[in-house]
């Protein structure tokens, strides 16, 4: 089973990607926090398989939530999840250590995209 925390400002988001993940046999939302701060105080009593991070929070970004992850706990697994498609978000998550950058617009490649990336590949959405 893997177990993803999800960090997505946004109530009905968070929500609705719980229910959507735990729709799957070998996945399970071990838990969701609204902020990255929230995130980093959480990841000292749990561990999560993957980390589904949005790219625009308030507090911490995204991207400065996935670099301070990856100094703390660099074997744990990061992916962006974001509305925005432009190349220069890609680019900054994937330096700031993400294995994957998830478009919000097609839920359906979201069970996939985890798989893959926890089995050490990189995940750009498919319309990127």
């Amino acid at each position: 089973m893997t177990k993803v925390l999800v960090v997505e400002d946004h109530a009905f988001m968070r929500d609705m990607l719980r229910e959507f993940i735990d729709q799957e046999a070998d996945l399970e939302v071990c838990e969701t926090v609204e902020s990255g701060e929230v995130a980093l105080e959480r990841l000292k009593e749990m561990t999560p398989d993957l980390v589904l991070v949005d790219l625009s929070l308030g507090g911490i970004s995204g991207v400065d939530l996935i670099k301070s992850i990856k100094v703390r706990y660099p074997t744990l697994k990061c992916a962006i999840l974001s509305g925005h498609g432009e190349r220069r978000y890609v680019d900054q998550a994937f330096e700031a250590g993400a294995e994957g950058y998830i478009l919000k617009g097609d839920p359906d490649e979201l069970p996939d995209s985890i798989r893959q990336m926890m089995q050490g590949q990189r995940y750009v959405s498919k319309t990127l």
